[in-house]
């Protein structure tokens, strides 16, 4: 494969094309459908502006425009250009993120489908953060979620500022997908996603290796079970790079929701980050950009709240990352739709655990995809599923799944043999959460799906990682990350590195761990995350001591400190507020305007 160089993202392809690209159906080799409608609206290769829409760009006073526009000629458009709508192309793309680097093929894809609709794009980029790239960095325990917001803020200053008519984003990976979706909701104006499909895994002699089993693997190094050779030999074969991490992490777990939520064409979200598919489903995504413009079909009126509830009961069904409830409640909260945890307590209890796919399940991403992907997953939950939304492509729900195929019930159960009967994720209360707590029980064994045990408190996850490192995390322990919600952390940040210790040292299935911060959706075990309130806001968790026994009881969705009320009394007292991590800046802003986990962890603004 020919790797690109950025130097425009139309003419420095990623891999020679095999066939040209459609204008009017696109092939699906072997998976949901045979083809898709594309909907070219009135405008051929010159707009013309008789009986259509106003562009907003024409709303700038008259004696301002030719400056304008010869401004815009400097960048290297043509009269023509200027005269058609003008399209923003959010690229996220950068070499900070190996999920990107298939980015700029699609971006360029979509510039041509943008034009071929008869209308001019426009590229911004704006590149997309990795957490795992990030890892280590005292920038990765604050910055990673709150780009999250700042993104938004960025991408709604670009269009204002240039007023754009319509947008595309290229979204791959964990924060970049809720942001492009946050900022569609947030402008409003007729806006379609092309996600970046998920990554392949890298291999080592006879078995699969994901970027996350390099952390396992420094314990094995640490203890002598492999040589410093073969953990090398590790490290360059572990990231295939293109697409997010191909498990159900939070990266694809949110181009799942966007597609399921109707933003993005069918069958985009769990295609291989190197398949040819993409470029396909994206040059036809920046023709229909011109059919919604035309339409003048927005996001608020595809992202209803019926259709909230049917993409999440897509991720309760694929036992989808815990990340994802703060990523929805956020997005809600752009789109002017009325959502709390009690709906995601609700649906989890109606919705089953169906899709074989890891870290919950045995199988990839790619096999989720052959077997008929988020197209099929929503055919077997037909039945719970409302089916009257409206989707980018210009058609219902009920449309778009009426010729969808399921190819592998053993990765997609038929709804009456789940492979569990309730959904993937739980949300918990007790006196440990008061207002509640998240866990992926999809991902939980089942002999710790009840679990007391002492708890041993950090104030990091780096305190709690050299614990394990060194021996003094035993069978039974519940280990407590406190101090990482959205204003103890600032930023909330993802706990991983732990978890993975805990499986190296084959502690997964006998010690529990729980946090007020995040909990990375690519993990397996008792994790409980998003504990609110937080320690920073004087939560319950704040006041734990080592030895106090926490109960765990995720069938009664119960998380619980057992110390008497005039004990937790008497520390509350003499509790103090300590000392933050000292941060200037944008953190600073943030983490005085920063909401709880329990409502997004959102910018009260």
């Amino acid at each position: 494969m020919d790797l690109m160089v950025r130097k425009g993202s139309e003419s420095q392809p990623l891999r020679q094309r095999q066939q040209p690209l459609p204008t009017r159906s696109i092939e699906r080799r072997g998976s949901v459908s045979k083809t898709y409608p594309l909907r070219l609206g009135r405008y051929s290769k010159v707009w013309r502006r008789r009986g259509a829409m106003e562009k907003r760009g024409d709303r700038v006073p008259d004696y301002l425009m030719g400056f304008r526009r010869a401004l815009f000629r400097g960048v290297g458009f043509s009269g023509e250009d200027l005269d058609r709508p003008s399209i923003g192309v959010v690229n996220s793309w950068g070499e900070i993120n190996p999920a990107t680097r298939q980015m700029n093929v699609l971006t360029g894809a979509v510039k041509q489908g943008v034009r071929r609709g008869g209308g001019t794009p426009v590229e911004l980029v704006l590149s997309g953060l990795c957490d795992g790239t990030c890892a280590g960095t005292p920038g990765a325990n604050i910055y990673n979620l709150a780009w999250r917001d700042i993104a938004v803020a960025y991408i709604e200053t670009v269009v204002e500022a240039n007023l754009f008519d319509g947008l595309v984003f290229l979204s791959v990976c964990d924060e970049v997908v809720p942001a492009h979706l946050m900022a569609a909701a947030r402008l409003d104006l007729p806006s379609i996603l092309v996600c970046g499909g998920s990554m392949l895994p890298g291999r080592h002699e006879d078995r699969e290796l994901w970027a996350g089993d390099m952390t396992a693997a420094f314990a094995d190094l640490k203890s002598g079970k492999i040589t410093g050779e073969e953990y090398k030999s590790l490290e360059e074969k572990c990231c295939s790079g293109g697409g997010a991490c191909g498990v159900m992490g939070t990266g694809v777990t949110m181009q799942a929701f966007a597609e399921a939520i109707g933003m993005t064409l069918p069958g985009n979200a769990t295609k291989a980050g190197d398949d040819p598919f993409l470029e396909k489903i994206a040059f036809q995504s920046g023709s229909q950009i011109m059919v919604l413009f035309e339409q003048d079909l927005r996001p608020r009126q595809i992202m209803t709240t019926s259709a909230f509830e049917n993409a999440i009961r897509v991720v309760l069904s694929l036992g989808g990352s815990s990340c994802a409830i703060l990523h929805i409640l956020a997005l809600a909260r752009e789109a002017g739709v009325r959502l709390s945890l009690s709906v995601f307590e609700e649906l989890s209890r109606s919705t089953p655990f169906l899709c074989d796919v890891k870290p919950s399940g045995s199988h990839p991403v790619l096999d989720l995809d052959r077997a008929g992907g988020i197209p099929a997953v929503m055919k077997t939950l037909l039945p719970l599923l409302n089916l009257d939304p409206l989707t980018v492509g210009g058609s219902s729900l009920a449309e778009v799944l009426k010729e969808v195929t399921i190819f592998d019930p053993g990765i997609i159960r038929p709804l009456e043999q789940p492979l569990q009967p309730e959904a993937g994720l739980a949300i918990l209360r007790g006196s440990l959460a008061p207002e509640s707590a998240v866990v992926k029980q999809s991902a939980v064994s089942p002999e710790m799906r009840v679990h007391e045990g002492p708890a041993k408190v950090f104030d990091s996850e780096d305190a709690a990682a050299r614990a394990i490192l060194n021996g003094k995390i035993h069978p039974g322990d519940v280990i407590v990350v406190r101090y990482a919600g959205p204003k103890g952390g600032p930023g909330m940040p993802c706990l991983y590195g732990s978890l993975w210790l805990l499986k190296s040292k084959g502690l997964e299935g006998s010690v529990a761990l729980v946090t007020d911060g995040r909990l990375s959706g690519t993990i397996r075990g008792a994790a409980v995350g998003h504990v609110s309130p937080e320690a920073a806001e004087g939560g319950p968790i704040g006041l734990l001591a080592d030895g106090d026994l926490i109960r765990i009881d995720i069938p009664s969705r119960r998380l619980d400190l057992l110390v008497s009320e005039i004990e937790l009394e008497r520390r509350r007292r003499r509790w103090v507020p300590p000392k933050l991590a000292k941060v200037r800046g944008w953190m600073a802003l943030y983490s005085r305007i920063v909401t709880s986990a329990h409502e997004g962890a959102y910018l009260n603004i």
